[in-house]
């Protein structure tokens, strides 16, 4: 869907509140989570993102009906702010993510799992903004964030689909490399400029 900027970024604002309230809820209980263990599964939570990431981008945005339709809008006007409404996110996140940790993992660490995962949500939502709309600093996280993406949007749809890390696509071989095919390089002084 194309959103306003205050739509695309709202999840900013509805996210971590949210969070903080719930964390706090977690460490107020009569048993509070060990704060290591905590860290611990919220880190997991994290990595768990990327790899959730990757599998939406590779399976869903490119293949699922709906979502593949809106997908390709983004790939036809990569300008353009499409996004999932804040509304989804945030039921998405309590009801298909946040439920079923509660009860699988308890409350307090099921708190930190959906922790982990909202904030690489969030992070991927902030890189993907970047990737798009910054001119970032050569070599810069952002920047190689920025090269990777546009390889899978003006390369080969089949390939590079992590946007925080092209970790998975290296796993499972889907990583367009550096110097293949010979197009990258204008691609790379492309981006440069």
């Amino acid at each position: 869907m194309k959103m306003s900027k205050l739509g695309y970024f709202s999840e900013f604002l509805l996210f971590p509140p949210l969070i903080l309230a719930l964390v706090l809820l977690a460490f107020r209980s009569p048993t509070p989570p060990q704060p290591v263990i905590f860290a611990i599964v919220y880190s997991v939570g994290l990595v768990g993102w990327t790899f959730i990431e990757y599998l939406l981008h590779r399976v869903l945005f490119h293949h699922a009906p709906i979502l593949s339709h809106i997908h390709e809008c983004h790939h036809h006007s990569p300008q353009d702010l499409i996004g999932t409404p804040a509304w989804a996110s945030v039921s998405i996140a309590l009801i298909v993510v946040g439920g079923p940790f509660w009860v699988i993992i308890g409350f307090n660490l099921g708190i930190a799992a959906t922790a982990g995962l909202v904030t690489g949500y969030l992070w991927y939502v902030f890189v993907h903004y970047a990737t798009h709309h910054w001119r970032s600093h050569r070599n810069s996280y952002l920047y190689r964030a920025r090269v990777r993406h546009a390889r899978h949007h003006h390369l080969s749809h089949s390939g590079n689909f992590g946007v925080t890390t092209g970790m998975w696509d290296h796993v499972f071989g889907t990583a367009l490399e550096r110097r293949t095919p010979r197009p990258s390089d204008k691609l790379d002084a492309d981006l440069a400029n």
